[in-house]
């Protein structure tokens, strides 16, 4: 079920990329493909070839949440692809994919050792052929040797205590009287498995996470990496309902500072096969089922069509049996209807946005420009139709008529070239507020201020300081680029007004994903100042970790917002100019046609001829747009309910 829906999405957006590509040849043929809009274009389609659904699967230890992925994902394999038992299996956090880049098979994992350096788990992905990763080839045609090297992942090692706390990986709270000075701890700390999957292949990335000390111990995966899933899939189990270790993982993890969050949340209530009784009726055991799922939902404050009681297990089983009465009897297709019909469309639906706020922009621009001309066509056809049995004396002033609104479109480009002065201003000080020097400074200084403090309070102190002034910032920035939107909008509609244009607004933009996203980091923040990392790690373990992880994360929001906000700068008034160029082009020709005919009437009918060729061109181009544009706003999911 699930399988056929992602395909279904995938070939949409192949479908998107082709309509795009047909966008840039018209643009193209027009000469209209500035480097501007060329790299835009650019974006949109490596966005879309890109683009990653990301289902990150959390659970406490032994909910069966491994077994899970293999039922819905890999059971064609006829085996468990991921290894799964009872008790605690997954060591690291481990994501299924397929490099697109380097289109092989591999397990790629990343030694526990590298939490002691300043790198994120983020940055140390873009180090390619960095030395801290270790490659282990994959021969997809071989099922023993893909199980054998996958078992790598589960694998542990023994630290000293002193090793153990330097890697932050200590806790006195949970640690057991040790039998000697050595800790058992996972051998790595992140896998990445490419795997030629149909699903992987087609952009599906699957995040299997540890349970709930080793989400604490690695602040990367809730700060960035579970809040950027585009689906959260939280196993419970049916026999033990929502546990104090659940609730608190799902408060502190999953929810946490994203109470909003209800798109792409699913709870699996799994092993509902320990809840069948034999000495029961059918009846009984589904109201016992119904109950639990009833309960958990109040439990979480979801809406109990969220909750899938199941077992992964027996679905497992059913599949690679080929046993349908059992693969019903675990329930698991109901989750996997969900996945494709609901989770998709979400998915398809933010890429329609992300699309439309810009190509449909600039669809809609060429659109309103074609429509322009149109009007301009029919304008000088009405003129030179009127001027087949007119005198010398009449095309004198419409002469006249026409150099007065040459006069007026001087007068109009003055005023826009004030209003692009007065834009330079308000790009200079957003520069300068967006300039990431900035930024660093303050991180820095932070830095040094945590390692300087000698206490608890100290540190938490500085790092609610710090993004106390990054939300400052913030807002500076807002209220700058409020005036710069506001300026912008007063020079189209400026020249618009005085040259009687069709109205086109400037490119959109908002700055509410980037306060949002810095609020988000602000929030985790406030956790991880009272988790217990704070008091049970090392001075320096901690500074690392918020650097790296948070400080790190608040750096990025602004070097985002940055990055995009000088591409809009750069392209805000492009449409307009445009606009104005069409406008010049037309009045132009307009005002050689009347010098032609009051000296020869004889070309009058082949320039009617021309204009009239010219405009059932450009009313088939206009057509051409409007169903590019259509294209590009059909979501399946709705035109198929």
């Amino acid at each position: 079920m699930f399988r056929r829906s992602f395909q279904a999405y995938s070939q949409w957006k192949n479908q998107l990329a082709n309509t795009i590509e047909e966008y840039r040849s018209w643009l193209k043929t027009k000469k209209q493909c500035t480097s501007n809009i060329d790299a835009r274009i650019d974006n949109t389609l490596t966005l879309l070839e890109k683009d990653r659904l990301t289902v990150a699967v959390v659970a406490e230890v032994s909910r069966g949440k491994t077994e899970l992925i293999n039922a819905i994902f890999f059971a064609d394999y006829g085996r468990r692809l991921l290894p799964s038992a009872a008790g605690r299996t997954t060591m690291c956090p481990t994501e299924l994919l397929w490099d697109m880049d380097r289109k092989e098979s591999y397990v790629r994992l990343l030694p526990i050792e590298t939490r002691g350096q300043d790198e994120t788990i983020n940055e140390l992905k873009r180090k390619q052929h960095s030395n801290c990763w270790i490659d282990i080839p994959l021969n997809v045609k071989s099922p023993d040797q893909i199980e054998s090297t996958l078992r790598e992942i589960i694998q542990t090692k023994q630290v000293t205590d002193i090793e153990a706390k330097r890697l932050g990986l200590f806790n006195p709270q949970t640690q057991q009287e040790p039998k000697s000075d050595m800790i058992e701890v996972p051998r790595w700390r992140h896998a990445i498995i490419s795997f030629p999957h149909p699903l992987l292949k087609q952009g599906l990335v699957i995040l299997d996470t540890p349970g709930l000390n080793a989400l604490g111990n690695e602040p990367e995966l809730t700060i960035s990496t579970l809040p950027n899933a585009q689906v959260i899939l939280f196993v419970l189990a049916a026999d033990t309902g929502v546990t104090r270790s659940d609730m608190e993982m799902w408060q502190h993890y999953i929810q946490g500072p994203q109470k909003q969050r209800q798109r792409g949340l699913i709870i699996a209530l799994n092993k509902i096969d320990a809840l069948w009784d034999e000495l029961k009726f059918p009846q009984e055991v589904r109201k016992i089922i119904a109950d639990q799922r009833t309960m958990t939902a109040k439990t979480l404050g979801l809406d109990e069509q969220l909750v899938f009681p199941l077992s992964a297990q027996k679905a497992l089983v059913g599949r690679v049996k080929n046993d349908p009465t059992l693969l019903v009897k675990s329930a698991i297709v109901p989750l996997e209807s969900y996945l494709g019909d609901n989770v998709l469309a979400m998915r398809q639906q933010i890429i329609l946005e992300t699309i439309e706020q810009d190509i449909g922009q600039l669809i809609e621009a060429s659109r309103t420009l074609v429509a322009q001309q149109i009007r301009n066509i029919k304008q000088q056809l009405s003129e030179l139709e009127s001027l087949r049995d007119k005198s010398a004396d009449v095309i004198k002033q419409m002469l006249e008529k026409t150099r007065l609104e040459q006069a007026q479109y001087i007068e109009a480009i003055d005023k826009f070239q004030n209003g692009r002065l007065e834009l330079k201003k308000w790009k200079k000080q957003l520069h300068q507020q967006l300039n990431l020097k900035q930024i660093d400074s303050l991180i820095t200084k932070t830095y040094d201020e945590m390692l300087a403090s000698w206490t608890t309070h100290g540190m938490s102190w500085a790092m609610k300081t710090l993004f106390d002034e990054l939300r400052y910032i913030m807002q500076q920035i807002i209220i700058s680029m409020d005036e710069t939107k506001k300026l912008i909008r007063d020079i189209y509609r400026n020249v618009q007004r005085d040259l009687n244009l069709t109205t086109i607004h400037p490119p959109k933009f908002s700055t509410m994903q980037y306060r949002v996203n810095l609020e988000v980091v602000y929030q985790e923040v406030d956790v991880f100042r009272r988790s217990p990392t704070l008091t049970i790690s090392s001075q320096g373990f901690v500074v690392k970790r918020f650097y790296s992880a948070l400080a790190g994360r608040g750096r990025e929001v602004f070097e985002d917002i940055s990055k995009v906000t000088n591409e809009w700068l750069s392209q805000a008034l492009d449409p307009l100019i445009t606009q104005i160029q069409e406008y010049k082009d037309a009045m132009e020709k307009r005002l050689a046609n009347l010098k032609k005919i009051g000296n020869s009437k004889n070309t009058l009918d082949s320039r009617i001829a021309d204009l009239e060729s010219q405009y059932v061109d450009l009313a088939r181009q206009l057509t051409t747009l409007r169903n590019m544009y259509n294209n590009i706003r059909i979501n399946p999911s709705n035109s198929s309910q």
